[in-house]
């Protein structure tokens, strides 16, 4: 037993001799979708108590429009898109690392209580209305969630038909706040801004069938340009741990089957 107990005693010294890991300290700045919004807001409230040192700022828009910024070498540390394919560019030019998967989204149709178009039993039915002069739906050039809305247009046969109705926004959170205003009567937004309070008491949704438009697999990267690569990679991996998995299910997301 003294044996044994010695060998304990040795081995709890040891450890004590190994260095302590260094906190991590510092700056991010996060280019991010805007589908992400809410749900980033939260990631990075629940990372920031985890890590004091780190402060985390997050600027929010099209993924495409942020692809071409990044293209051009801007400064931010990761890069959290609404597609794969903005990610992977940037990788097969040699301006990104390797991309991982974070999320998979998906569309709805949404409308105010007050415009009176039951969008939840009506679904894409409700565009006949002619209580509709607009419909707000994302860029389709910059942002995914309007290429969704675009595909999902086509399949129905309705895209000539309400393309003279269309308000593009900038992005899909814009395209949120302008059915929100009345600037437009319905539109299409991320199923995860739609979950957000003011819209899911105030509105009425429905979640488009997920074989209406290809799947909306939402990917990052970090930017190896980042200054502060060690902060970078434990945000990533927060992202993808099962707290980030948490708060990204939570506001709507699903979890890929894959990992990074």
């Amino acid at each position: 037993m003294q044996g044994i107990g010695r060998a304990a005693a040795l081995l709890l010294i040891g450890l004590s001799l190994l260095p302590a890991s260094e906190p991590l300290t510092g700056r991010l700045t996060v280019a991010v979708a805007a589908s992400m919004r809410p749900a980033f807001e939260d990631i990075i409230a629940e990372f920031e108590a985890a890590h004091a040192g780190v402060q985390v700022t997050a600027a929010y828009g099209a993924s495409g429009s942020f692809f071409a910024q990044l293209s051009q070498r801007a400064p931010f540390d990761l890069f959290l898109s609404a597609d794969t394919k903005y990610p992977s560019q940037l990788v097969a030019s040699g301006q990104a690392e390797q991309s991982f998967l974070y999320a998979s989204g998906r569309l709805v149709l949404w409308a105010p209580d007050s415009a009176g178009l039951d969008v939840k039993a009506r679904g894409l039915q409700a565009l006949a209305d002619p209580a509709i002069r607009k419909l707000a739906i994302a860029n389709p050039e910059l942002a995914p969630y309007g290429q969704a809305a675009e595909a999902v247009l086509r399949k129905a046969g309705l895209w000539e038909a309400l393309r003279a109705k269309l308000v593009r926004a900038e992005n899909v959170g814009q395209a949120a706040q302008f059915v929100q205003s009345g600037a437009a009567q319905i539109g299409f937004v991320a199923h995860a801004l739609a979950l957000e309070p003011a819209m899911e008491k105030g509105g009425d949704s429905w979640l488009v069938p997920a074989e209406l438009h290809e799947p909306i697999l939402q990917s990052g990267v970090i930017l190896p340009w980042t200054t502060n690569r060690t902060a970078a990679e434990a945000l990533r991996d927060f992202v993808l741990g099962p707290q980030g998995g948490a708060i990204l299910t939570r506001h709507g997301f699903s979890l890929p089957a894959s990992g990074p």
